[in-house]
């Protein structure tokens, strides 16, 4: 393995990439289509009123798909383990903005 891949095979490399790599989605998701709202307290108390946030979330947290496909393509098991740590906090994070947030639709 290279060296810089020796570095990175670390489970709590993965947790660090992992909880970073949804909020950097997060701030490029404002950029692109939100941009004339102040970030971050505007923009998600935006989302929060419009019922948005958790969906917000959801797809911030897709691209740990693509560190998680990244990790395994390079037999980083380390690093992917981390990865999966930071995608289950991510789950218990819309859990919570849904249940506490965002009304029932049924």
């Amino acid at each position: 393995m290279k060296n810089w891949m020796v570095k990175i095979d670390k489970w709590w490399m993965g947790i660090i990439i992992g909880l970073v790599f949804p909020m950097l989605f997060y701030f490029f998701y404002w950029a692109l289509f939100h941009h004339q709202l102040a970030f971050p307290l505007r923009f998600t108390s935006y989302l929060l009123k419009g019922y948005m946030l958790s969906n917000v979330i959801k797809m911030c947290g897709l691209g740990n798909l693509l560190m998680f496909y990244f990790g395994l393509n390079k037999r980083l098991d380390g690093f992917s383990k981390g990865i999966i740590v930071s995608v289950l906090f991510y789950v218990a994070l819309v859990a919570y903005v849904s249940y506490t947030f965002e009304p029932e639709i049924f």
